[in-house]
């Protein structure tokens, strides 16, 4: 009598292709995940957009524009240096 084999114990070489893929698939999966986290963080790190500088008439200071004070076409960096006027 010979010994009949179980087929379901029976090595089956698609087995171990089938596992070789998955794990490249969660490796994909794991790197496409990293990479979107990493892109959100460079984003948030990134510095605003830069605003036009313009320099105080009475000083020189540079300051960006919307912190300036407009008199007569020239811009100040305080009240007082308004009310000075320009050199």
């Amino acid at each position: 009598m010979t010994a009949r084999r179980d087929p379901r114990c029976a090595h089956h070489p698609h087995g171990s292709v089938t596992k070789l893929l998955l794990l490249i698939a969660a490796a994909v999966a794991i790197y496409v995940v990293l990479m979107g986290v990493a892109r959100k963080r460079r984003r948030a790190a990134e510095p605003p957009p830069s605003e036009p500088m313009v320099p105080c008439a009475y000083c020189g200071l540079n300051l960006p524009r919307s912190e300036a004070l407009g008199a007569a076409g020239c811009f100040f960096c305080s009240e007082e240096h308004r009310r000075l006027g320009s050199k």
